[in-house]
């Protein structure tokens, strides 16, 4: 006889042993315990020698006649236990096992695998915990550290329940046949939510805020700016302010350089300084910046040199602009050339009127 019938065979006994305490459980307890003491052992003996366990219930009248005990009193029912009750189920069904050869072949194929089940047991018990605490879960399955901690946990005290370990207590060996019960009832919902988790996409809309200190425009940070007057010539040294006359930057709020930028075609980045200009005054608001080509091998940019204006025509804003025009309309180069036509315009009529002197005083 192999370890596995004689396991069962030992289960049967137990189911079996508190069957027949139960049918005397109107006898005082130490009498009980010093009819009962050794039992289990001798029916397990029985049936590894091949013999049957008949009636609990007859056994029990045979043992309080071979102790000379007397017969229980009318209406006197037995009080029988959870455990009890847990044990005699279990009887039952190891006999209804035991009973032929196809059932008996699929007891110990159940046993070899038992295992398996203690871990899928551990499994199933973790997962309606999480259903039930709505736990979020992707595929039907939890990701988070301590869901996998908690499963973890789950398992190893699931397989030292299976060993017969762990269980000081009478009560957690009923709170084990609680899980073994809840496991099973609960073993077709966990199958066929985790066959629909995996043969159905998941699909998971995530909405990200954009946000980016410094200037963005259409979602990507702007790290240069270039401007142009009204003729479409690119100016060395702007400096822009908001409406409350704080200083326009590319910086964030709490950075001490513009950030980096990306050049697509050539694959290089950049970086950034002080526009020529505002160097001494560490004024980052002038535009454009220096910049310099970062090394992609040592990662150090190159010489800081005035950042070249993107490629492309400006065209004039109008046919009447000039450049450089001040803010109540006068131009200084305007100013400058009427000036420059006054003055020759004089010095015309002058020589005109110099001219006509001459004529006058011929003779």
């Amino acid at each position: 006889m192999n370890a596995t019938d004689s396991l069962t065979n030992a289960q049967r006994a137990e189911g079996f042993a508190a069957e027949v305490r139960s049918h005397l459980s109107d006898l005082p307890a130490d009498e009980l315990d010093d009819l009962l003491d050794g039992l289990g052992a001798d029916l397990t003996e029985r049936l590894d020698d091949g013999g049957e366990l008949g009636d609990a219930a007859h056994y029990a009248e045979e043992l309080r006649q071979a102790a000379g005990l007397p017969e229980r009193a009318p209406g006197d029912a037995p009080r029988v236990t959870f455990r009890e009750r847990i044990a005699s189920v279990e009887q039952r069904a190891a006999g209804w096992l035991a009973a032929t050869p196809g059932r008996r072949g699929f007891r110990d194929f159940a046993v070899s695998v038992r295992p398996l089940w203690w871990v899928l047991r551990a499994v199933i018990v973790a997962w309606a915990a999480f259903v039930v605490f709505n736990h979020p879960l992707v595929n039907g399955w939890p990701i988070s550290f301590w869901s996998l901690v908690f499963t973890l946990a789950l398992i190893v005290l699931s397989v030292q329940w299976g060993r017969g370990r762990w269980l000081p207590r009478p009560w957690i060996e009923v709170l084990r046949t609680i899980g073994n019960v809840a496991a099973v009832v609960l073993l077709l919902p966990f199958l066929f939510s985790s066959w629909a988790n995996a043969t159905s996409p998941s699909v998971e809309y995530v909405h990200e805020d954009f946000s980016a200190d410094g200037i963005v425009q259409n979602g990507e940070q702007v790290t240069n700016i270039f401007a142009y007057d009204c003729e479409g010539n690119p100016l060395e040294s702007v400096r822009l302010y908001d409406q409350r006359g704080n200083p326009l930057t590319t910086l964030g709020e709490d950075a001490s350089e513009p950030p980096e930028s990306w050049e697509e075609n050539s694959g290089f980045g950049i970086q950034h300084d002080f526009n020529p200009l505002a160097k001494d005054a560490e004024a980052w608001n002038v535009f454009p910046l220096s910049a310099a080509e970062v090394d992609g091998t040592t990662g150090e940019p190159g010489k800081m040199e005035p950042a070249t204006p993107p490629s492309g025509y400006f065209p004039p804003l109008s046919r009447d602009c000039t450049p450089g025009a001040t803010a109540d309309g006068a131009s200084p180069t305007a100013e400058g050339e009427s000036g420059d036509a006054t003055e020759k315009k004089t010095e015309a009529t002058g020589d005109a009127e110099a001219a006509d002197t001459k004529a006058t005083d011929a003779p």
